[in-house]
């Protein structure tokens, strides 16, 4: 298939990829999965309307033609951002881009929601680039892979209506975090470990050594087997120093917090550490008075 190249504006300021600069679906893309348009904008939350209608949840990911883009062996896809995403190691546990696909949990107690490995982890290569024109590797990331996208907070595992707390698509799981730390374990475990994230793969652009970047290029090595599913691309929000539940204030519940997990922070939090060493100490205490609401 021929290479297209469009510029599509959404919205001028929010976390999310802007415009598609280029699509090529290269060979063995899904078909009817070959809208670069899907992958702008916030990622997919519920699914399958006129169809099977469910939450996404991470056993249940999207699935329409419409929330999707097919990226085929030797396909890429280019993004850009209206306003950079910058290399911020304050930022929650230093992490700066998120990569939606549309992995999933397989369910080994169905409809219980136990995890039993994953499916639809399709691979695929992510570049950076400050200018769309000199491009940096990121190396060690698979785009199409752990996390799968959770949309709501509140919802179960296959509800049919959505739920009624979102998700947070601009914060990471935590990078520690493995898929082997999950199997095996239940819903309320996993949804524990998630809190109010909703998924994705977590990028730290500090191994690029860019500063900052606003274009992304997804890629498809022309030796790989898969094809991998792109959802959307999300620029993580900032964490006010201090501030351990982001509800934006600093007060006495994230100071006590801190205290009741003081050392090695637990997996998946709380965010109280404020340094990047995964310790909460005196140094996160600290930082929690000086910044007192």
């Amino acid at each position: 298939m021929p290479t297209t190249s469009l510029i599509v504006f959404a919205l001028l300021t929010n976390p999310f990829a802007d415009s598609v600069i280029s699509y090529d679906a290269g060979t063995g893309a899904t078909d009817g999965y070959t809208d670069p348009t899907a992958a702008i904008g916030e990622p997919t939350r519920f699914t399958g309307e006129g169809v099977w209608p469910s939450v996404v949840s991470q056993f249940n990911p999207p699935f329409m033609t419409n929330e999707l883009v097919s990226i085929g062996i030797g396909g890429e896809l280019v993004l850009s951002f209206n306003e950079p995403v910058l290399d911020d190691p304050t930022n929650p546990f230093g992490i700066d881009l998120i990569v939606f696909g549309n992995t999933g949990f397989i369910d080994g107690s169905w409809p219980s929601g136990v995890v039993d490995g994953m499916f639809s982890n399709d691979g695929g290569q992510l570049e950076v680039s400050t200018d769309g024109e000199t491009w940096v590797l990121v190396e060690g990331i698979s785009v199409d892979d752990a996390w799968p996208t959770c949309g709501f907070v509140d919802s179960g595992i296959y509800d049919d209506i959505p739920g009624n707390e979102t998700t947070n698509f601009t914060l990471s799981i935590d990078p520690r975090l493995t898929v082997d730390h999950v199997n095996g374990q239940g819903f309320a475990a996993l949804h524990n470990y998630y809190s109010t994230s909703g998924g994705g793969v977590p990028v730290d652009l500090a191994s690029t050594g860019l500063a900052s970047i606003s274009f992304v290029r997804i890629t498809a090595s022309p030796n790989a087997e898969l094809s991998p599913e792109i959802d959307g691309v999300s620029d993580v929000a900032p964490q006010m120093p201090g501030d351990v539940d982001m509800n934006g204030v600093v007060n006495v519940s994230d100071l006590l917090e801190a205290v009741a997990n003081f050392g090695a922070m637990p997996l998946g939090g709380p965010l109280a550490d404020f340094n990047g060493d995964f310790m909460i100490d005196v140094s996160d205490l600290l930082t929690i008075i000086g910044n007192w609401s």
